[in-house]
């Protein structure tokens, strides 16, 4: 007991003596001396000036601190905000014994309420993007500025926020630090992560290990990263090992999981003079675009209508293209399946692309989708202080007709009907209204032979009510036999003129669409003149002879001319009142070959065939078909209801 109590006092008194020491090396030392080479230091690897606004102290204890307030640290020139980092306190925890010796060793960094303000300019160069600080010629040597030359064992930041902005305008996205803890016994341990905050308001929680603070500053050698997590609502985790050369970074042996997402493959990050030269080669089994705003969106920059939510269909959302500047990049990327949306999805899904100076070329694209194949090309070329120009080219062969109509919301029981889909279209602009306000180009789909079954039609949606007034056989019917169905959008400037491009036949009747799309105020006006195909027994309530389909994209309307209609009924009974059906080829309602001969609705839509079959319009009627409508309707109900 005895002897326990020496050894504790003279520990106790070794103790008492080294923070003597401490005191008396500390009592002559202006802290001026200690802060300023760390200033410079900062200086060195940042390229920044730093500047301490408040005061600074020093706390004795067996862990010994250096505290400065309001520190700040600048930002770049052409940025807005006035810094690039402040914090209201920094506090430098250093090693006891070296300050014996007036040696400062930073053990660990705490870095209190900081604020970090990242921003990307219009050229996609970011304020993150420092240049160390050359040493003059003839001078001292430069401060160490390479990476983890001033590293510290452990570091915590508490209370921080940082922001995001870019040239476009757009809301910034905000990074709320929580606590973001760095641990490590020395610099030669692995070290440990811990993040937790939010991003937008989503929380987010981190955890997991890092490389070696000294690996990280070693040419050469591999440096492992593996991170694990919740973003939002979905688990996500990181591992991959990176290498760093004079000019090069390489991201090797990448495996990313977030949600039901996966991400596996390489990247490398070549210095390559004014802008970076990516490398890209990335593979997935699974990718969902809806894994990818885990994190809630920021809000879009208000628009001049006062911020109000888009009005159209195609979103005048400015959408930004700013990632594409102030890099080159070669790539490809190859995904098994590609999930865009509930009920949209393609499938082995395979792309090559290049990026130069914000021109995005894709000249190769190949999925499978719908039960058909895709192949085409895209190019953005999103140039800085240009409106980003867009082409696509897409040819889609063999698609499922059930599966387009489900993707577009229709639910019907459809059996063959495959679907043969090209388009051409160039477009312009900040956002998908600005793009299909001027595009131009082409589009066309040409649908084969299906089996529609007839059910019961719902009024509310739209699909069904066109059917409804085009088909009045789909009522005593069970199926509707399609033989074809076209259509054809010559696109310039952001209208689509139709003349009898859009068209149907099926086995009783043909259709074609005259008239206007107009994507620039998301409006249709479209003229619909079904005809009965011969042979067919006009054994039906009502047939329509001129439909109208027209208003909003979002929510267009369906009448039926009540004029014409009645002269088409007129026209129906003088036939049956003079006991024969002929008089229906004078008429809007022309009869057609069986098998299209003469010029079907399909043949005409495709330009394939002369207008001369639905050219009946004007053509007046024989002698037995009353001019008056009401006349017509009369002699009908005569001819039903005679003995």
């Amino acid at each position: 007991m005895r002897i326990s109590r020496r050894f504790l006092a003279i520990v106790g008194g070794g103790l008492l003596l080294v923070l003597l020491g401490v005191g008396i090396a500390l009592s002559t030392l202006d802290l001026n001396q200690f802060v300023g080479p760390v200033l410079a230091r900062i200086k060195a690897v940042t390229g920044r000036e730093v500047t301490v606004g408040g005061s600074v102290s020093f706390r004795i204890g067996f862990r010994p601190k250096v505290v400065a307030h309001d520190v700040r640290l600048a930002n770049a020139p052409w940025a807005k905000a006035p810094y690039f980092v402040t914090a209201k306190e920094l506090e430098l925890q250093l090693a006891l014994l070296p300050l014996l010796r007036r040696d400062f060793e930073l053990v660990r960094l705490n870095i209190v309420e900081p604020v970090v303000a990242l921003e990307t300019n219009k050229d996609g160069k970011g304020n993150w993007e420092l240049e160390p600080v050359a040493g003059a010629a003839g001078g001292p040597p430069p401060v160490d500025a390479r990476p983890g030359a001033f590293a510290v064992g452990d570091l915590l930041v508490t209370d921080g926020v940082v922001t995001h902005g870019d040239d476009a305008g757009a809301a910034a996205t905000k990074v709320t630090i929580e606590k973001l803890s760095l641990k490590a016994p020395d610099r030669q341990s692995q070290v440990d992560v811990e993040f937790r905050g939010a991003v937008d308001g989503a929380p987010v929680t981190v955890s997991g290990k890092l490389g070696p603070f000294a690996t990280l500053s070693e040419r050469g050698q591999p440096y492992p990263v593996s991170l694990k997590g919740e973003l939002g609502s979905r688990k996500a985790s990181v591992a991959l090992s990176l290498r760093r050369d004079d000019k090069l970074v390489a991201l090797q042996d990448i495996d990313v999981a977030f949600g039901s997402s996966d991400l596996k493959g390489t990247i490398e990050i070549r210095d390559a003079g004014p802008a970076s030269a990516w490398t890209v080669n990335l593979r997935s089994t699974a990718f969902k675009l809806d894994d990818l705003p885990v994190l809630s969106a920021p809000a879009a920059k208000p628009s001049a209508s006062g911020g109000k939510a888009s009005q159209y269909v195609f979103t005048d959302t400015p959408v930004s293209f700013h990632a594409l500047h102030g890099r080159n990049a070669d790539g490809e990327i190859a995904i098994e399946r590609l999930t865009l949306a509930p009920n949209r999805a393609l499938d082995r899904v395979h792309a090559k692309f290049s990026l130069r100076n914000g021109k995005l070329d894709a000249p190769a694209v190949q999925a499978s989708a719908y039960g058909g194949t895709i192949t085409g090309s895209v190019t953005i070329d999103a140039t800085s202080g240009k409106a980003a120009a867009i082409a696509v080219r897409a040819d889609a062969r063999g698609l499922d007709l059930a599966a387009l109509l489900a993707a577009a919301g229709v639910s019907r029981e459809v059996r063959g009907g495959k679907t043969n889909i090209s388009v051409d279209v160039a477009m312009h602009g900040n956002s998908p209204h600005q793009w299909m306000n001027g595009i131009n180009g082409r589009a066309q789909a040409v649908v084969g032979r299906a089996t529609l079954v007839n059910t019961k039609l719902d009024p509310s949606v739209t699909f069904d009510r066109l059917a409804e007034a085009l088909n009045p056989f789909r009522k005593v019917n069970p199926s509707t036999e399609l033989q074809c169905a076209v259509i054809r959008l010559p696109l310039a400037g952001g209208v689509a003129q139709v003349d009898r491009s859009i068209a149907f036949e099926t086995k009783e009747i043909d259709a074609s669409m005259s008239g206007t799309l107009d994507f620039r105020n998301e409006t249709l006006d479209l003229s619909i003149r079904p005809r009965v195909r011969q042979g067919i027994q006009i054994e039906i309530p009502q047939i329509a002879e001129l439909v109208r389909f027209r208003g909003p994209f979002a929510s267009p309307t369906v009448s039926v001319d009540a004029v014409a209609s009645a002269t088409a009924i007129a026209r129906i009974g003088a036939a049956i009142g003079t006991g024969g059906l002929s008089v229906l080829g004078e008429t809007l309602l022309a009869q057609v070959g069986a098998s299209g001969a003469g010029g079907g609705a399909c043949e005409i839509a495709l330009g394939k065939s002369g207008s001369s079959a639905a050219s009946t319009a004007s053509t007046p009627a024989k002698s037995g078909a009353p001019s008056n409508p009401v006349e017509g309707i009369g002699s009908a109900l005569k001819g039903l209801f005679k003995n």
